[in-house]
């Protein structure tokens, strides 16, 4: 009887960068990455090495802390770039690439105040009258602007809804786990008015239902750069400065709890696993933490107000 030897197989090592992310984003496509976050790793690795070409080496820790410390750069872009570059490093560590990932060692930085996004409506409502509905494309954007207002839904997930996974009726919306950030799936709510221009929309498609709701005037997918764009001409033209589809997510927040809705019910309409992550929206302006403080001071209680006086008859 022959006796059983061990046969010693060589990892297939990715021998440059660009093999390395090619297997790195087929892999986190199998584990079901959204597109747009596979389009973030690959953006943030090329840009690294276009600037550091020979940072596929020895040399890669240096690299990364000097991509990540550029002069001039917000903690928010820093973190964007760590965020990115990490999981991939790491991907290349496993894959005998490196001894250990370049990218161990660096931590996130905190991040700035959060900028307060409070739109006044009087804003909303120029926008709104700047876009209008004679046409189907200014019926999308006005659909698709108070259904994200409505909603709290991200520009991502409503971009990806097909007419099965909106009732009108009921007034809910299913966000399936396939375009939600998080992959789980939720259900999102709006009301009437969104309803009625809903079922305008929905009614003069010339498409069926294999086609999403707030699609191109070709019946094209309508990627969220390009509805970036557009409500930014919306909002120049209106005479505002700034508005982006992700402030209509976060003026709902904000908007959705001065309203009075508990922050448990936010949380699970804006799709986080963690309040800790629906508290990043909450930037509260200061007359809204003066308005809480006058309700909730303890002190209040100690000296409450004098009863007002019935005048004499």
């Amino acid at each position: 009887m022959k006796q059983a030897t061990i046969i010693n197989i060589q990892r297939n090592i990715p021998k440059t960068w660009e093999e390395c992310l090619a297997r790195f984003l087929a892999a986190r496509r199998r584990e079901g990455a959204a597109e747009r976050t596979l389009r973030g790793y690959k953006e943030i690795v090329r840009s690294f090495f276009t600037r550091y070409p020979t940072a596929w080496s020895a040399t890669a820790p240096e690299c990364i802390d000097e991509f990540l410390n550029q002069p001039g750069i917000s903690p928010a872009t820093y973190n964007n770039r760590l965020k990115n570059l990490r999981p991939f490093f790491d991907f290349a560590a496993r894959e005998g690439a490196f001894s250990a990932s370049p990218a161990d060692g660096f931590k996130y930085r905190r991040g700035e105040a959060p900028r307060v996004v409070d739109h006044p409506l009087e804003d909303i409502k120029k926008i709104l009258s700047v876009i209008g509905i004679d046409t189907f494309t200014r019926l999308r954007d006005t659909t698709l602007l108070l259904f994200s207002l409505d909603s709290g839904i991200r520009p991502s997930e409503a971009l990806g809804l097909f007419p099965a996974d909106i009732d009108t009726h009921l007034r809910r919306a299913a966000i399936r786990a396939a375009i939600a950030k998080a992959r789980q799936g939720r259900t999102v709510f709006f009301s009437q008015p969104t309803a009625d221009l809903l079922d305008r929309l929905l009614e003069v498609r010339p498409w069926d239902g294999s086609v999403p709701v707030f699609c191109t005037s070709s019946g094209d997918v309508w990627q969220t750069s390009r509805w970036t764009t557009q409500l930014r001409r919306y909002t120049i033209k209106a005479g505002l400065k700034r508005f982006s589809p992700y402030d209509l997510r976060h003026q709902f927040a904000l908007q959705a709890l001065r309203n009075g809705m508990d922050v448990f019910s936010l949380q699970r309409s804006m799709g986080h696993s963690t309040l800790s992550m629906t508290e990043k929206y909450l930037a509260l302006a200061d007359d809204d933490v003066q308005a809480a403080h006058e309700k909730a001071s303890p002190v209040k209680d100690l000296f409450p107000a004098p009863k007002k006086r019935l005048g004499k008859i």
